[in-house]
C-alpha cells in the first residue's frame, strides 16, 4: 500500500472508501472519501484502520 492510493475498508459493519495519508507497521491513516455524519463530527473524516481490513481500489 502506498500513500495517496485509494482503498475500500470496513468500519463498524459498513463499507467505506478512503485515501491513505500515512502508513504504519500494521495500519494506515485514511482520509475517508464518503464519510458519514458520525465520521465527520467525531473523527473529522479521518481514521486509523488495520491494513487487514483494506482492499486496494483499481
Amino acid at each position: 500500500m502506498e500513500i495517496n492510493s485509494k482503498v475500500n475498508f470496513d468500519w463498524q459493519g459498513s463499507q467505506f472508501e478512503g485515501i491513505i495519508e500515512k502508513e504504519y507497521e500494521n495500519s494506515v491513516l485514511l482520509a475517508v472519501v464518503n464519510p458519514t455524519t458520525e465520521l465527520k463530527e467525531k473523527y473529522l473524516g479521518r481514521l486509523v484502520v488495520s491494513k487487514k481490513t483494506c482492499q486496494q481500489v483499481g
